[in-house]
């Protein structure tokens, strides 16, 4: 989700990079490493928390809310001070941007996954309602453009269409603008399949998107530096266990007698 030590490198990054050149945007990612390093440290209390009496106001309803202002305060911070800056910086004459674009998109998706998990699945039933932009319609160009199954959750949530869709523009810009074992890609992809297992309920499309991530980073010939391997290794290790989720154990091998 927003806590990945992945993305917050690269935001750390791109915040140093951009600090004279622009300091616009330069200021917003700083903001949003900011808020996303506290925001993990929130998750990661969160996760603790699982079950809880939504009936009545708890620490741990309090603290839900927390999250989701948090969360709508990155949305906030994501597009009014960075994908604007951002669009300024778009073709191959600035493909040092690549990865920015990609890593905005992602943060865009995890921000509105947050709303999805948090504000739907506990029903901490806020009023603090986030813009998106409307859906967009996949081009034929868009390989490996995912709809996951349409369930009742879907019909019925009005934040899950926008972050699906948000998710698959995220997915189809590192598809195009990154190689497939650069460690934001895998992120991306990371991300996706825990969203669409966690939040669609898709099963098998969210297994299927992790061991394509998966196969396609193995079989990449682009080349990387150490810290990028180590990276790129330590996602492809959680996209393993994502590829095995809800799976039934693989029984052990017996003893030959």
């Amino acid at each position: 989700m927003v806590g990945s030590e992945v993305d917050h490198k690269y935001l750390g990054r791109f915040a140093k990079m951009t600090r004279t050149t622009n300091p616009l945007l330069s200021a917003g990612l700083y903001k949003l490493l900011g808020l996303s390093t506290l925001l993990s440290r929130k998750l990661l209390r969160a996760r603790k928390q699982r079950k809880l009496d939504t009936t009545r106001t708890t620490k741990s309803l309090d603290l839900y809310r927390h999250i989701i202002w948090m969360a709508r305060e990155g949305l906030t911070i994501l597009q009014n001070d960075v994908l604007p800056e951002l669009s300024n910086y778009k073709g191959p004459r600035y493909a040092a941007f690549y990865e920015l674009h990609a890593l905005a998109l992602k943060l865009n998706a995890s921000f509105l996954h947050i709303f999805v998990l948090f504000d739907h699945t506990y029903q901490t039933k806020t009023t603090m309602v986030p813009e998106f932009t409307a859906p967009t319609k996949p081009q034929p160009s868009d390989m490996g453009y995912i709809i996951p199954t349409t369930t009742a959750a879907l019909n019925a949530y009005a934040y899950m269409a926008p972050t699906i869709d948000a998710f698959n523009r995220a997915d189809i810009t590192a598809n195009r603008l990154l190689p497939s074992s650069h460690p934001l890609r895998l992120s991306v992809k990371l991300e996706f399949s825990a969203f669409t297992y966690d939040c669609t309920r898709d099963y098998e499309t969210s297994r299927m998107i992790a061991k394509k991530a998966i196969d396609e980073a193995f079989s990449s010939m682009d080349p990387m530096d150490d810290e990028s391997f180590e990276d790129a290794m330590e996602m492809v290790g959680a996209l393993g266990a994502m590829s095995k989720r809800g799976l039934p154990p693989s029984p052990k091998p017996t003893a030959a007698m």
